[in-house]
């Protein structure tokens, strides 16, 4: 498939239908660039009724597991697509098998669901990972000492993200802790950098091998959850270069079709590794709603549609991004303490009923001329919220 003419994608557009595993917000926010961009129809699948994606596209209630409710999703749609990895692969696969259009790709999906075997697959094609070994025993923990000395970060192999499944050891004395938290998960260590920067890279690549890098953004954690990012990274010219180069060679090297957030690790010797992968939309490019010609959303579509994907450059010299973490548990309630610039500032509340500690309610984006200043209005927006 290649739309080449403008008429050609409009019709091509009018007439496909896009499927989405997961109504979340990240579901919402791509079904919201489909309609924007004018699908023929957009149907979620999400096990939870009147998700956040179901204000603007058609919910299936099911789980995302079940092949019997993936294959509903696929009989209605044209091409599938997915906001989450935790999903039934092998489901997918023979979906597939059976002529139906998924991206990015199952076996792509397989290799990133176990973040080993993610690990292993980057090794083996020379990207530049923090050193790592599969764990079995307290020995195999001890052996890591040995080799890294402290800290290492011990890791669920599968089901992890936001900093669940991760234990921090700094020493022996936390080995037990550490194997007691993660129960009787697969596991795998890591050895800890020295850290001066995480780095955040949205990248999209169509069937044709197209690729579309956006700008290198940094990322500030707490509580190993992504809280702010910084467009674009306040680092070197040659930085930014290495980590668009590093995360196109290992997008390539999957052959991935769709978006890719890559996240990055730079060391205090000025060194990148690569970290991990999310195949479909990130917390790191959700500023580009605002802050760029195209958004990571509408490339994710281009891309997994095989459109030519559009130009990436920012729209403002500065923008920031800040999560809107759930501070309690009970209904969700918006309140604003003041108004806030509506020129520059851009809230996008998700529309879950619940909040809970640490969900992810919403983000803010601010944009302006500055980093410093766009920062500060950012972390002033978000305290003048609440939900």
């Amino acid at each position: 498939m290649n739309i080449a003419q403008p008429t050609q994608e409009a019709d091509f557009i009018a007439r496909t239908r896009i499927g989405i595993i997961g109504g979340g917000q990240l579901g919402l926010m791509i079904s919201e660039a489909a309609r924007k961009l004018g699908f023929a129809s957009v149907v979620v699948l999400d096990p939870t009724p009147a998700c956040p994606a179901s204000t603007v596209a058609e919910q299936i209630v099911g789980s995302l597991k079940d092949p019997v409710a993936l294959r509903q999703l696929a009989d209605r749609t044209d091409i599938l697509t997915y906001e989450i990895e935790h999903i039934n692969t092998q489901a997918l696969q023979d979906l597939q098998d059976e002529g139906m259009k998924i991206y990015p790709s199952p076996e792509l999906l397989a290799i990133i669901q176990n973040k080993f075997e993610q690990k292993e697959f980057l090794a083996r094609h020379n990207i530049p990972v923090a050193p790592y070994l599969s764990v079995s025993s307290t020995a195999d923990i001890e052996q890591a000492a040995r080799q890294w000395g402290y800290p290492l970060v011990l890791k669920a192999k599968k089901d992890a993200y936001d900093g669940r499944g991760n234990a921090r050891i700094n020493g022996p004395a936390d080995i037990a802790s550490a194997l007691a938290r993660l129960g009787d998960r697969e596991l795998y260590i890591e050895k800890c950098l020295d850290l001066d920067k995480e780095l955040g890279i949205m990248i999209a690549r169509n069937e044709r091998g197209e690729t579309s890098t956006f700008p290198v953004v940094e990322m500030l954690h707490e509580r190993d959850i992504c809280l702010s990012v910084l467009a674009p990274a306040p680092v070197t010219k040659d930085i930014q270069q290495e980590a668009q180069k590093i995360a196109s060679e290992t997008i390539d090297k999957l052959a991935g079709i769709g978006i890719f957030g890559v996240e990055m690790f730079l060391d205090k010797e000025g060194k990148i590794w690569l970290n991990e992968i999310a195949p479909r939309p990130h917390n790191s490019g959700h500023y580009t709603i605002e802050g760029c010609q195209t958004s990571q959303f509408e490339q994710h579509l281009r891309a997994v549609t095989n459109l030519s994907l559009t130009p990436t450059t920012m729209l403002y010299p500065a923008a920031v991004m800040e999560n809107i973490l759930g501070e309690r548990n009970g209904p969700a309630e918006v309140h604003w303490a003041q108004d806030y610039d509506h020129e520059h500032v851009f809230p996008h509340i998700y529309g879950k009923r619940e909040t809970k500690i640490d969900r992810k309610m919403g983000h803010i984006t601010v944009v302006g001329d500055g980093l410093d200043q766009v920062y500060r209005q950012a972390k002033e927006a978000r305290a003048a919220l609440s939900i």
